[in-house]
């Protein structure tokens, strides 16, 4: 920190070493701090992601925007109960993909999208937020987050059609992702560096794979055909509810899995997302999450390499971190 603040008494811009204050006091975990900076830069005029005034929302109307990533609205939307409590309307405006997922979500009383059909001025709200401010709103702390799984219900009848397309093999049955989105490339391995894992005796492989990808999935390993998969992300939870297990790198699929209270290890590069902290194996969004983090920057062999042990360890009975429960038991929760 002390970098910074020297960088701002020389004459660097106040905000943008605020910024990077707030961005190392969340990898450390110290999400108060966090909370100070972004005050700071809020009071400023310089917060471009917010939209927040800071005033209360207690018998407003809120119009809550979901303007990032998928993965930052799924992390996120699990405070709608609780901005709810307050607000007298709750409406969300999310990506299209979204929409039918968020709809089963408490709290939450109208969905929306943008593009043809949709009018803002019809909407009649009187204060909007932006989703991932949600955190400071409420100047969550790692002991307050709200960490209980699952908060994102899926009606019966969509697990149903995702039974139906992973049939029970009396293999473990496991979700794979490899790909996150191209802002950030060193999220990501080829499908083909999975090559060990896949080959684990006592697993069956299913693609989660969405978007330019989807072709490296087809013919491989992974026995399900990503091509299967509807656009709709609910029919991704619904399939994600028929697997024992998901391993994905840091995309939305583990954002996915993890509100659904699903076992769910996910593969981190050595800077990974300031919501993964440092140093751990674990994290206080995702209870059921268990994070496997290079050790040498591009360097996925070794993670992959303790990835395969671990999951021959679970298919031999030998205790592991990142909790399973079965597929069936988990329906029955969610039925």
């Amino acid at each position: 920190m002390e970098r910074f603040d020297s960088a701002q008494r020389l004459g660097y811009a106040a905000e943008e070493c605020a910024a990077a204050r707030w961005h190392c006091w969340m990898l450390l975990g110290n999400f108060e701090r966090a909370w100070q900076e972004s005050d700071f830069i809020s009071a400023a005029g310089k917060d471009s992601h917010g939209f927040w005034d800071g005033r209360p929302w207690s018998g407003r109307h809120v119009m809550l925007r979901c303007l990032h990533g998928l993965g930052d609205t799924i992390q996120f939307i699990r405070y709608a109960p609780m901005l709810k409590q307050s607000c007298r309307l709750l409406t969300v405006q999310t990506h299209p993909q979204l929409v039918t997922l968020l709809e089963s979500v408490p709290g939450i009383d109208r969905v929306c999208t943008w593009g043809p059909g949709y009018t803002e001025s019809a909407s009649n709200w009187d204060m909007q937020m932006e989703v991932i401010e949600l955190p400071r709103a409420f100047r969550t702390t790692v002991a307050t987050i709200p960490a209980a799984t699952p908060y994102i219900p899926i009606p019966k009848q969509r697990i149903e059609w995702g039974a139906n397309c992973i049939p029970s093999t009396g293999k473990m049955r496991v979700g794979i992702a490899w790909e996150a989105g191209p802002w950030d490339p060193a999220r990501s391995i080829r499908l083909d560096q999975l090559t060990p894992l896949l080959s684990c005796e006592g697993c069956c492989f299913y693609g989660l794979q969405k978007g330019a990808a989807l072709a490296d999935g087809r013919g491989s390993a992974p026995v399900f055909d990503p091509e299967a998969l509807s656009v709709d992300v609910r029919d991704t939870a619904a399939l994600i509810l028929n697997l024992d297990l998901i391993v994905t790198v840091d995309t939305m699929t583990a954002h996915l899995a993890g509100a659904l209270g699903r076992p769910v290890w996910i593969l981190l590069p050595t800077a990974a997302d300031w919501r993964w902290m440092m140093e751990r194996s674990d994290t206080p969004w995702y209870p059921n999450a268990r994070l496997f983090r290079q050790r040498v920057p591009g360097d996925w062999r070794g993670v992959v390499e303790t990835v395969r042990t671990a999951l021959h360890g679970k298919r031999n009975g030998t205790p592991v971190s990142g909790g399973f429960v079965s597929a069936r038991s988990l329906q029955a929760r969610h039925l």
